[in-house]
């Protein structure tokens, strides 16, 4: 391990004792941090709540979710990334509350009304048989429990060779629109309560077409919270139709 690596590891784990972390700015990514924030901003969770991060990859938000209810299971169909989740999770203040699966969901055995809500950060659109997933998703949400998901839309992108580039490189099955979205979730029985855009603005869209382009989507961290609050600034303006990513909030009927 470089010496570089065991720093960065040491500054982790001292972090992880002061508290700081878990934290949704430990994601170098600045429009997975403001995706979190903005799908969040409409889930509410309580200290009795049960939790299923569905696609939870090396687990950063399974960890912030951890701090707001009584349990998270983190499930992800790659052993690498379920490694790493829990690697990152030791330490952790957070880490007798979450629990890390590797496995498909429909494979994955949860009870009937398992969780009061099912979390997801931009995975639906990787998923083949998304109807049986969903069909899932009804099954192990308690009635009256919730689905708070965002899914890739690439509405405001409209040149074609970089949603190309983009679908090839990142596994993606479909991108959503409203509608889609609206009718699969109706169809595996979900009630929606909302489909919104996020990412709507020009700032959005020039910034995500250059990271498509040089294929990686960091920000230098000094850029990062200014870069985060012009994403809400744009959002926050409400007019949009369309959007970099979508928001679906469905739920059992009760």
């Amino acid at each position: 391990m470089s010496a570089r690596r065991v720093l960065r590891r040491t500054i982790y784990r001292m972090l992880q004792g002061a508290h700081v972390l878990p934290s949704v700015w430990m994601l170098g990514n600045p429009f997975k941090i403001w995706e979190y924030h903005a799908l969040m901003a409409g889930v509410q969770l309580d200290r009795r709540h049960e939790v299923l991060d569905l696609g939870c990859g090396r687990g950063f938000q399974t960890q912030v979710l951890a701090r707001r209810c009584k349990r998270v299971v983190g499930l992800d169909v790659s052993p690498a990334q379920i490694a790493g989740a829990r690697e990152f999770l030791q330490g952790s203040p957070v880490a007798h509350k979450v629990e890390f699966l590797c496995s498909r969901l429909e494979d994955a055995k949860f009870a009937d009304q398992s969780f009061d809500r099912v979390i997801s950060f931009c995975v639906l659109e990787h998923i083949p048989n998304l109807d049986m997933v969903l069909k899932e998703v009804w099954r192990i949400l308690k009635p009256g429990g919730e689905l708070h998901a965002s899914v890739d839309s690439l509405g405001t992108i409209r040149d074609p060779v970089l949603i190309q580039k983009h679908q090839a490189e990142h596994h993606v099955v479909q991108y959503f629109t409203p509608s889609s979205l609206e009718r699969q979730l109706g169809e595996a029985g979900l009630e929606v309560m909302e489909i919104v855009p996020i990412l709507t603005g020009d700032f959005a869209r020039r910034q995500f077409e250059q990271r498509i382009l040089a294929g990686h989507y960091g920000c230098p961290l000094h850029r990062k919270v200014g870069f985060v609050r012009r994403l809400g600034v744009e959002d926050g303006r409400g007019m949009a139709t369309d959007g970099i990513m979508l928001i679906g909030r469905a739920r059992r009927p009760a």
